[in-house]
């Protein structure tokens, strides 16, 4: 009746210890395999770069000319400069301008803000602190209505408003549609229409109030220029009349002068205006000629002709914060103003000495510029102020008690001001609170600025990268004047190179490259490789690892179709946002794939997200600079048709590509290859993209081509070595890994859904069939066997509910295994007495023991088989009976219930029951392949017993392991759903675990032990079905399932750190959907059970967490078996909480 040892049980160790060993080598092979591939990558070496600089170098080589010539200036001998002016004021501190020679609160420290200069913003949100008042140029006139026009933008105001500044926005005659090299200028004639035309000025004042009023600001600042008017009184009488109406409304008017020009009335500015400021700069323009934007002895000059016609202390002084370039070529001659950053790059880029012109406190230089291709040559005459500058002008300008200070603009200047503007730079003040110049010794890195570009083309290259600058001062400590300044080393913003622009016009011979992101893709790449090898066109492929890892013979057959590969980093994601650490391993990695898959390296990369050849931003140019570090080109592109966007279909990528080539008569179009849900569009259009190229007689060639390299210079061979070997062996490891898995999960989740489908399907058509059944009609004797181990909680409840059964002729025997508690004892005593109940004791020999003494002892042709913690509704045994209808059913099992629903964890259990073992069951009797008779309920002819030879100990699943065996001998096994028995599920954590424990490797030995009759035709669905579907979704699969949450874990970390680039969103909405899937199928077993429905959102935390559990048990299973000790029973604590079985 039983085997001498268990199912996998021996006594030999050499087993396990030969699984040991093996197991110990390839974890060794795996760690070294690692260890190889990160000393490659940490320790690999960048390609050289080939020579292609040549034409750069040389237009390099011609930026710092020998014959620099500079300007200086002098003005009336009378004027000797700040110094003299301050050492007279000292000596004359009578004098009544110096009776506001501390900076008090009224003191004004103002700058202009202008909207159409991000820089602008960025500068009022970080400097905003140190001013107590602005100019926002948001006021303009309509030129068509002559109504205020506002541009008001609402982060600089919000900004402004939260620093607490006075707001008074400028109010000007610029009129943008009137060009001027290009640009808007100021408009006379639509000024006069407004100051001539009484209704029009009456109607743009009360706007201007009413405009004021709403936005809660603090004032006006007029700005009219260019003004052409044969006298001031028209321009006067608009001021006095705004003025007046501001007044009303307790509103600062303020009203900009250039010096000396007979646009404005000077004198009578005084009554119609609260401050007149002074623009003290423009000295020299596009008129004059190269010059100082605002010399000491030309400011002083300004402002004393002002001050005698306007009291001082209503002058505010105008700054420049900027620079000025006079350029003059063999053609024409031309200026554009610049701010401080963009002429430290000019100097940097052209080598430029910057020289400080002690004489004018103005700093200059000047080179000459060589067109590359035509040897056209420019001079450059550069001049600006910084913060030396400034500094000197404010120390002159509070001691000569002005209002204050107005900086024009924000954006522009040198950013050292701001360690002094916010404070007074009286002679005064400085003796009590001297200043600290180390301040202004160096020129911090600025994280906003705008990175320069140098010459054309669409590769790029970075020169410089952020450094700060180091500037050396010379200080008159008597005056506190800065004498002499002299840049030691230049500061820097980024500045890169653009190179390798084809100048031929679009047409014949004109090239064009195309570029294909984001790929391999197992799906739309070989679409696009056919298309390029039908055409006879080349392409270069910008890979990401981690796609290429996954479709390694598609980059093989790239590289040898002869396309050129570049990297596209490894997973995707900004460069610009991520660690430096990060952005290096994602080069590095991806290098490293494609050297050890191809053979060739590649300096060719193109940073995700910022493709653009035209970088104007901090994140757009970081990834190019990372870039650099590890020896790559960028290659940039002119021509991106958006193919990647959705709504995008082929005729719009076509259409727009042609658009974009023409207009930039452009070489580089950015296509994909892979990415977002399809590239369909794409390998639609591209044949016609070809076509049309083709028949402009343009010339399709390589990147390396337009550089004037070759393919293996841009992609130079690596050296062989075995760890490039080895790095192979990974990749192609993982590879097929990653195929293997992947095809694992489609045919699981195909067999899964199959399954399901399937099981329903039958499970229908026997429920059908049962209806037609005719019950059979005998009432035989049967004997119920209830075999118990330390079951004193349970075991009477469980015979009082058997001796309720309306079966009538039944007898109970109660086997008591040994108990070491008072099972037997308390049940002796309860039912000695009870003619149809009878106790046994015996010594503890399992369950199969105790089974096979019960039957041995009944003298009934039928056994019911139930567990001691079991409890039957009334009818059970009656129902059972009812499926003897043929002498070749050797079993019938009931429909077994969780009866203790006390916590999640049983609940959990529940939906098991419902979903799994009884629908199963329903379904599986149809094909006669039940494999399992419930130990909680089944009954048994007690011949077809013991022609299987008993229950028996050499597993743990003794009633799927008889089962089995009646299959094998040609017997039916039946089910009978309304036969319900509710048992005891375990409560606790680990309780449960030992359970499933024993069950999953109970059911594991009796497949091993039944494994010669899988897929054996001889034993029917038994082995055709049964089994295999044992060994598939109880065993194999099991491995899969927990791996997908895994994964689906991993995934939601990855995408939630930035590891990878995923919506995480999608993530959970798939996984939803997965999840939809499952309770889908679990709502048929529910139909069929007719359960309740809110029983299923359970599943949801069930998924999560049971089968993981499963699968911590199914290891267990395996690492037990492969051990082979013997494994018992355990024991499991009872409760006694199986809710009381109805008697209806």
């Amino acid at each position: 009746m039983s085997g001498s040892t268990q199912i996998f049980q021996t006594n030999n160790p050499t087993r396990w210890k030969r699984i040991k060993w093996t197991s110990r080598i390839i974890l060794l092979i795996i760690f070294f395999l690692i260890v190889v591939l990160v000393l490659a990558i940490k320790n690999g070496t960048n390609p050289g770069l080939p020579d292609i600089k040549n034409r750069a170098k040389f237009y390099q080589n011609k930026l710092n000319p020998d014959n620099k010539f500079t300007l200086s200036s002098s003005l009336n001998k009378k004027y000797k400069g700040f110094r003299d002016f301050l050492v007279k004021r000292q000596r004359e501190d009578s004098l009544k301008k110096l009776n506001a020679i501390k900076l008090h609160a009224s003191q004004i420290r103002a700058a202009f803000y202008v909207p159409w200069q991000p820089a602008s913003l960025t500068d009022l949100q970080k400097n905003g602190d140190k001013l107590n008042t602005i100019y926002p140029e948001w006021f303009f006139i309509d030129p068509q209505t002559y109504k205020l026009q506002t541009r008001i933008d609402s982060a600089g105001l919000a900004s402004m408003k939260q620093k607490r500044l006075s707001i008074q926005p400028i109010f000007t005659n610029f009129n943008s549609n009137k060009k001027a090299r290009g640009i808007g200028d100021f408009d006379g004639q639509l000024a006069h229409t407004i100051i001539s035309n009484s209704k029009i000025r009456k109607s743009i004042i009360q706007q201007l109030v009413d405009t004021l009023s709403y936005y809660k600001l603090q004032g006006i600042n007029i700005d009219f220029e260019e003004l052409d008017e044969k006298n001031n009184e028209l321009f006067t009488r608009l001021l006095k009349e705004l003025y007046e109406a501001l007044h009303n409304k307790d509103l600062l008017m303020t009203v900009d002068v250039s010096p000396k020009n007979e646009d404005y009335d000077y004198k009578n500015l005084t009554p119609v205006s609260d401050y007149v400021i002074l623009m003290a700069y423009d000295q020299y323009s596009d008129a004059t000629g190269a010059g100082p934007i605002s010399s000491q002895k030309w400011i002083e000059e300004q402002l004393d002709w002002l001050a005698d016609k306007i009291d001082p202390s209503k002058i505010i002084l105008g700054l420049a914060g900027y620079g000025r370039d006079w350029v003059t070529d063999d053609d024409s001659s031309y200026v554009q103003d610049l701010n401080y950053d963009a002429v430290i790059d000019m100097a940097k880029l052209s080598n430029s000495a910057i020289q400080f012109d002690n004489d004018s406190y103005n700093l200059h230089f000047s080179y000459i510029e060589t067109e590359t291709d035509t040897s056209a040559e420019a001079k450059h005459s550069v001049w600006f102020t910084d913060a030396a500058t400034t500094f000197n002008i404010l120390r002159f300008s509070d001691d000569y008690t002005t209002a204050g200070t107005a900086m024009w603009h924000l954006g522009s200047e040198d950013p050292r001001i701001w360690n002094f503007y916010g404070r007074s730079l009286s002679s005064e003040s400085l003796r009590k609170n001297p200043f600290d110049f180390s301040l202004l010794e160096t020129l911090p890195i600025n994280p906003n600025k705008k990175p320069t570009a140098s010459g054309e083309g669409e590769l790029l290259d970075v020169i410089y990268t952020p450094v700060k600058g180091n500037i050396k001062l010379e200080i008159d400590n008597a005056e506190m004047l800065i004498a002499e300044q002299r840049y030691v080393q230049l500061p820097s913003g980024y500045v890169y190179e653009k190179f390798a622009e084809d100048k031929t016009p679009m047409g014949p011979g004109h090239k064009i490259i195309l570029t294909f992101d984001d790929g391999p893709s197992a799906a739309f790449t070989p679409q696009i490789l056919k298309i390029l090898e039908k055409e006879k066109v080349p392409a270069t492929f910008f890979i990401i690892g981690i796609n290429a890892e996954k479709n390694i013979p598609l980059l093989n057959r790239e590289y040898k179709d002869g396309f050129e590969i570049g990297n596209h980093t490894f997973t995707h994601h900004n460069i610009a946002t991520m660690s430096p650490e990060r952005a290096d391993l994602e080069l590095k990695c991806t290098r490293v794939l494609l050297e050890c898959i191809t053979g060739h390296s590649t300096i060719l990369f193109r940073a995700p997200y910022n493709a653009d050849s035209e970088p104007h931003t901090f994140e757009e140019i970081e990834p190019i600079a990372r870039s650099k570090k590890h020896n790559y080109i960028t290659v940039g592109e002119s021509i991106d048709p958006n193919d990647w966007d959705p709504k995008m279909n082929a005729d719009s990528i076509y259409n727009r590509t042609i658009r974009l080539a023409e207009a930039n008569n452009a070489s580089i179009i950015l296509l994909h290859d892979a990415g977002g849900d399809t590239r369909q569009p794409t390998v639609d259009a591209l044949p016609r993209i070809i076509e049309y190229f083709k028949k402009r007689g343009c010339v399709f060639t390589t990147v390396a081509n337009l550089m004037g390299k070759t393919r293996d210079e841009v992609m130079p061979p690596v050296k062989r070595s075995w760890i490039n070997s080895l790095n192979f062996f990974i990749a192609e490891a993982s590879y097929w890994t990653g195929q293997i898995v992947f095809a694992f999960f489609i045919v699981g989740i195909a067999l899964s859904v199959g399954r399901m489908l399937f099981m329903g399907i039958i499970a229908f058509i026997q429920k059908q069939r049962e209806k037609n059944e005719i019950a059979a009609t005998a009432k035989p004797l049967v004997s119920i066997i209830i075999p118990a181990y330390n079951e004193e909680v349970n075991a009477c409840r469980t015979i009082t509910s058997l001796l309720n059964q309306d079966y009538e002729n039944l007898v109970v025997i109660f086997v008591d295994d040994g108990s070491k508690d008072e099972t037997y004892n308390k049940v002796q005593k309860e039912f000695a007495m009870v003619k149809n109940v009878q106790v046994f004791t015996k010594q503890n020999g399992g369950k199969a023991s105790a089974l096979n003494y019960g039957i041995n002892i009944a003298h009934s042709d039928f056994v019911v088989c139930i567990d001691a913690d079991t409890q039957l509704k009334k009818d059970a045994v009656s129902e059972l009976m009812k499926k003897f209808t043929s002498e070749n059913i050797a079993a019938v099992a009931g429909n077994v219930k969780v009866g203790n629903e006390v916590n999640l964890i049983t609940r959990w259990q529940s939906i098991e029951y419902i979903t799994s073992q009884n629908f199963d069951r329903r379904a599986f009797e149809l094909l006669n392949c039940i494999t399992v008779i419930p130990g909680a309920i089944g009954v048994f002819r007690k011949e077809a017993i013991i022609k299987a030879g008993y229950f028996t100990t050499d597993t743990l699943a003794e009633d799927c392991d008889l089962t089995m065996r009646l299959h094998r001998c040609g017997y039916k096994i039946a089910n009978c759903n309304s036969a319900i028995s509710y048992t005891e599920a375990p409560e606790t954590m680990k309780q449960f675990l030992k359970q499933r424990f024993r069950w999953s490797f109970g059911v594991m030995q009796s497949f091993w032990k039944h494994r010669d009759a899988i897929f054996n035709p001889s034993y029917k669905n038994f082995g055709m079905i049964a089994l295999p579907n044992i060994l598939i979704f109880q065993i194999l699969l099991p491995f899969l399932a927990p791996l997908a949450d895994l994964i689906l874990v991993l995934s939601l970390l990855a995408a939630g750190f930035g590891i990878i680039q995923s919506d995480i969103s999608n993530i959970i909405f798939y996984y939803f959907i997965f999840t939809l899937v499952d309770v889908a199928g679990a709502a048929i077993a529910f139909a069929f059970e007719k359960e309740d429905y809110k029983k299923l959102l359970w599943m949801i935390p069930q998924r999560l967490v049971y089968r993981q559990l499963m699968y911590y048990i199914l290891i267990k299973s395996f690492n037990r078996a492969l051990k082979g000790e013997l494994q018992g029973w355990g024991i499991l604590k009872r409760t006694g909480n199986v809710k009381k079985v109805s008697s209806a």
